[in-house]
């Protein structure tokens, strides 16, 4: 699971706005290669606007959860699935016709093509473009036991 700290601005119509702070970003495992930390940049926090199911209330602490093996499939769908598909279309315009024109034409129908097929194939299996959750966080932290030593 990826997961990110918010807190919760607003709650309207089960919507909830989250606040999500991107300062630390960098210190994950994913280092400098999330596209979350570069596109946040220098800003303090970035808005989402996501479902909420259950008792969440403005104020609240919540992790925005997203399962890995979702992401990296969508991913896959939305950026190579395109990049092969022009690959494809540039080859089969070149053996069709031989010259750039046709090479550029049959590469930009490829790209568009792939991007029909996978907006169409995310509107017939909605489990392919992943949900975000919002679990809860207590806003206490909980104290470890101490260990005593006893002789």
């Amino acid at each position: 699971m990826i997961e990110h700290r918010g807190i919760v601005q607003s709650v309207e119509a089960g919507k909830a706005i989250v606040a999500m702070e991107t300062a630390g970003c960098s210190s994950c495992g994913q280092g400098s290669s999330c596209g979350i930390g570069k596109m946040a940049s220098g800003r303090p926090a970035t808005l989402l606007t996501l479902p909420v199911s259950g008792d969440i209330k403005a104020g609240d602490m919540v992790m925005i959860a997203l399962p890995a093996s979702r992401l990296t499939f969508s991913a896959l769908l939305g950026y190579l699935f395109p990049a092969f598909a022009m690959i494809f279309g540039a080859w089969l315009g070149s053996l069709l016709d031989g010259s750039d024109g046709a090479t550029a034409l049959g590469a930009i129908a490829g790209f568009l093509g792939a991007l029909a097929v996978a907006r169409i194939a995310i509107g017939l299996v909605p489990g392919l473009m992943p949900a975000p959750q919002l679990i809860p966080v207590s806003n206490q932290s909980n104290p470890f036991p101490k260990e005593y030593d006893h002789d």
